[in-house]
């Protein structure tokens, strides 16, 4: 955790739902030295009744407006549904408030760009919380691969869902619902990270499997860069075995990681062994055969999860403080937060759920 000698930020949570009051307000009390929540808003009077509960001097306010106007408050927590995110934002940003915003940050690439043009406006204030970046599970594949065991790689797969029979507002498209928004953009964001470089083929397919509503709970997304490396990114509502979280393949082995698992298993050819050099033949090869018999040593072992991210996801919000209180860069550029919207975006006009 950050040592700091500055003032904790002043925050006022906008929403306190799920993310607002289940995940951001029980994060921030763990950062007690760095934030401090001043204030909430939310048009349920039971709702902010719960914040005060749990933090009896925080002002509560029902209507967002009045929380904008709050001089004391710094920093905006906006955690309300997701079609109402761009708006939110744009009020916010108008202020000159800070302003960090739960994914999706809006719901198509032309209102992400809207974003981009107020945020540089109002001083580049605007920090979009794609948190799974300092998932365990994905800071492990990220180290096994800059460890280059797996030589160069070229296949990564990303298996993220459970079954669920949702009928919630996530389930409508007109309220901002659908797993490409509820959950496509913080696994979109992983692999978009995996591939490195942009994209130059996107496939995609969306379904409605086991959720009510209109939208889709079911987004396959496979990207493709100039080098040949793919990541096939699958986020399902009606997944029914279990399935590994990430597959990463490369020339000389395999990493495999299953959801909640402690460690990953690694499969790799050993580096020890002298491979002998080969050229190809259009000789009839022996019966039986696939050309000369060789035998590969493979070695595999298991690797714990990270346990430097013991801290899990809510890293993001040192960064946050970072930001703010050390103008220091944040880790997820506003662009590379757009880049998700404009793919997203793009493969979903081409879908059912458009």
């Amino acid at each position: 955790m950050i040592r700091t000698t500055r003032p904790p930020v002043r925050v006022g949570i906008v929403g306190l739902g799920r993310a607002g009051l289940e995940m951001h307000f029980k994060e921030l009390a763990q950062y007690t030295d760095l934030f401090k929540i001043i204030a909430v808003c939310d048009p349920i009077k039971e709702r902010r009744d719960l914040a005060v509960e749990r933090l009896p001097e925080c002002r509560t306010y029902r209507r967002y407006e009045d929380l904008l106007a709050d001089p004391d408050v710094e920093l905006v927590d906006i955690a309300t549904r997701s079609d109402e995110h761009a708006a939110h934002v744009m009020q916010a940003l108008k202020t000159s408030k800070w302003v960090n915003v739960e994914r999706p940050f809006c719901c198509d690439h032309d209102e992400a760009m809207v974003l981009r043009a107020a945020s540089i406006k109002a001083g580049n204030r605007l920090l979009v919380r794609h948190n799974y970046r300092y998932e365990p599970a994905f800071l492990q594949v990220r180290e096994v691969i800059e460890s280059g065991v797996l030589g160069e790689i070229y296949d990564i797969k990303i298996r993220r869902g459970a079954y669920e029979r949702r009928d919630d507002w996530q389930t409508v498209k007109r309220c901002g619902g659908g797993t490409a928004l509820a959950w496509g953009t913080a696994f979109l964001d992983q692999a978009l990270e995996l591939l490195r470089t942009p994209p130059v083929k996107v496939w995609s397919d969306f379904k409605r499997v086991a959720s009510v509503g209109d939208a889709e709970d079911y987004m396959r997304i496979i990207l493709r860069n100039l080098a040949g490396l793919t990541v096939d990114l699958e986020v399902s509502g009606g997944r029914i075995g279990a399935m590994p979280q990430f597959i990463v393949t490369g020339v000389k082995g395999s990493f495999t990681l299953y959801p909640d698992a402690t460690e990953g298993t690694l499969r790799y050819l050993d580096p020890k062994q002298k491979l002998a050099r080969r050229r190809s033949s259009v000789r009839t090869p022996p019966l039986g055969s696939f050309g000369t018999a060789e035998t590969l040593r493979w070695l595999e072992t298991q690797i714990p999860v990270n346990p430097k991210a013991d801290s899990g996801m809510i890293l993001i919000w040192e960064h946050v403080f970072s930001a703010i209180r050390e103008n220091k860069a944040y880790p997820v550029p506003l662009d590379t937060a757009i880049e998700t919207m404009r793919i997203l975006t793009l493969v979903k006009k081409e879908s059912p759920f458009a």
